[in-house]
């Protein structure tokens, strides 16, 4: 996989200003940076490449990604979020999806550095299960090295990375933060302090991971009348979760189906107070 200068691909890049309002505060009226919405101009920096590699059809793919980052901060290691998009594994979607877009200006409205990535899909995922994670892991730990290796022009802290996903995205996201350290696969988790499973949580045949006590505090948000990626296995996550001391919270939608958008004012307060807590610790 090889990482592309930094500087070059900056100089293609698409800088959109968003214009955003200025929203919740606390009850005197503090805004607080991180919890609350502080910024009202987003930079948007489109179809960075972190890498290239080989898809299931034999052909190089390139690996792309979005930034969406406060404008006119000048503030230095800021706490990034690693969005992974869902769609089931299939084609259809990407880091476009207009949910990781909503939830990457939104966060970044509220200071930090947000990253939407790409990885490798299929046309037919459930052929091969462990194939189909196995590329999708291996490109969203390429989009981290490459988070870490430019930290210091992203303005980004390798300290205070979280990641986030919904529906596949999510599954990945487990599978990824639930996956044992191991320097013989240049499996390198250091820096993770919370996961953000939006409605992913993974059955038995996509669970290829083990959690243990060192994994990091994790929110889900699922929908009760979920008829893609049911309820209770976001339950027994949690369960899980528990016996490792894990701090874990589940926001449920009750009668929420898949994607509940219609519940976004609720649930991304309940996510943003949740990883808050974790990145003032550091």
């Amino acid at each position: 996989m090889k990482i592309n200068k930094f500087q070059n691909l900056l100089s293609l890049a698409i800088i959109l200003s968003i214009n955003l309002p200025l929203s919740a505060r606390t009850p005197t009226g503090k805004v607080i940076r991180y919890l609350h919405p502080l910024f009202e101009q987003i930079d948007l920096q489109k179809d960075l490449e972190f890498g290239q590699t080989t898809n299931f059809d034999g052909k190089t793919e390139k690996l792309l990604l979005d930034i969406y980052s406060p404008k006119n901060d000048h503030q230095s290691k800021r706490p990034v979020i690693l969005w992974l998009h869902g769609g089931g594994f299939r084609p259809g979607n990407d880091k476009s999806q207009s949910y990781i877009v909503k939830l990457s200006n939104e966060f970044a409205k509220r200071g930090y550095v947000c990253i939407a990535i790409n990885y490798r899909i299929r046309t037919n995922p459930k052929e091969d299960q462990i194939g189909t994670m196995k590329d999708a892991l291996t490109d969203a730990m390429t989009g981290l090295e490459w988070i870490r290796a430019y930290h210091k022009k992203l303005g980004t802290d390798n300290k205070r990375i979280i990641l986030g996903g919904g529906s596949a995205g999510g599954m990945l996201a487990v599978n990824f933060c639930y996956k044992e350290n191991s320097p013989a696969e240049n499996w390198d988790k250091s820096g993770i302090i919370a996961l953000i499973n939006l409605w992913g949580s993974p059955d038995p045949s996509y669970m290829f991971s083990t959690i243990g006590k060192n994994d990091p505090p994790t929110i889900t948000v699922h929908g009760t009348a979920d008829r893609l990626v049911s309820f209770e296995n976001s339950v027994q996550l949690q369960k899980q979760l528990a016996l490792f001391g894990i701090r874990h919270e589940l926001v449920t939608i009750k009668g929420g189906e898949h994607t509940p958008m219609n519940h976004y004012d609720d649930f991304v307060e309940k996510i943003a107070a949740f990883i808050y807590a974790e990145v003032i610790k550091k």
